[in-house]
């Protein structure tokens, strides 16, 4: 962190808060149910307002706010995300602020980087000085690495990226890991104010995982008579098929610039996705062998995660 960057963080953190008033950030990860989380409370803006809670869940407005970007490691965007946050405090009268944005801790993987969300560190430290002062509370959801692998290789698809898998499998397998972003929590906040939840766990008979996130959400911010249902986990983002797969690494390296690419994700979403051939199965990249031993050291570091914080 540069000196003008600390400055800028001892100068917010001296800056009044609002009395009585917390925050709850949702930070993610990416690919575990957060467009479904946002949706859900967009639609239910004027029934969290009268509960005592404002959100904050749209993400080209966090962009926006943060001047184009989600990083918030970027000089200047610590203060950008802290305005940005008093100032849906001073358009309401809610004491609490729910806020959910999985981009702000930055790309899962980077170019040339092994291991899980190398930009973390910064980032956090970025939202820890955005939010220094008012009591916070963080839920991060972690799943497991194969299919987070395989699903966040899509994301890179949908965005017109033509890396092979065979590429970014061989950079990051090897030092996938949990472990050290839960860590990276637990420093910038505290291990009492870090909730991490399991995207695999088995919730038959119980609140889907999405329902959890936004009542569990709801209770630290002492949020009472807003009634979360079951439809609030029905929304899901397009799933590649294989045959969405291959076409996109056929075709994308072809395309001339970022319209084209859009349009083409379009396509292969409308036509491909939303109506797939007899015979579609989705997309799997993974051997055997990998996810098996993927499987294995997620849960040896569930049983870390869940030593260090509240594992739900």
């Amino acid at each position: 962190m540069t000196i003008v960057q600390r400055l800028r963080g001892a100068v917010a953190a001296r800056r009044p808060l609002p009395p009585g008033r917390q925050v709850v950030l949702h930070l993610g990860s990416q690919k575990t149910g957060t467009t479904a989380v946002q949706s859900w409370c967009r639609e239910h803006t004027a029934e969290l307002a009268a509960a005592g809670v404002v959100t904050r869940t749209t993400q080209p407005e966090i962009r926006a706010a943060l001047d184009g970007w989600y990083d918030v490691a970027r000089p200047g965007a610590d203060d950008n995300l802290r305005d940005f946050l008093m100032a849906a405090w001073r358009a309401s009268r809610a004491p609490g602020l729910f806020y959910s944005c999985e981009s702000n801790t930055g790309p899962a993987f980077a170019p040339g980087v092994p291991g899980l969300y190398p930009r973390i560190t910064e980032n956090l430290e970025g939202i820890g000085r955005a939010t220094a002062g008012v009591p916070r509370h963080v839920q991060f959801t972690v799943r497991g690495y194969g299919d987070f692998l395989e699903s966040a290789y899509q994301q890179q698809l949908k965005h017109g990226k033509t890396v092979r898998f065979e590429e970014l499998a061989e950079r990051v397998v090897a030092t996938m890991s949990w472990r050290g972003v839960v860590e990276e929590l637990v420093r910038v906040f505290g291990a009492e104010h870090v909730t991490v939840y399991d995207y695999d766990r088995d919730r038959a008979g119980t609140r889907p995982l999405v329902g959890q996130i936004v009542t569990d959400a709801l209770d630290r911010l002492g949020a009472t008579g807003v009634e979360v249902g079951d439809e609030v986990s029905r929304r899901t983002n397009t799933r590649y098929t294989q045959r969405m797969a291959d076409l996109s690494l056929d075709v994308l390296p072809l395309l001339r610039d970022a319209d084209e690419r859009a349009a083409f994700h379009r396509f292969v979403t409308d036509a491909l996705g939303r109506h797939p051939a007899p015979g579609d199965v989705p997309a799997s990249f993974l051997d055997g062998g990998t996810a098996a031993a993927l499987a294995e050291r997620y849960a040896e570091d569930l049983t870390a995660i869940g030593s260090l914080v509240e594992l739900r």
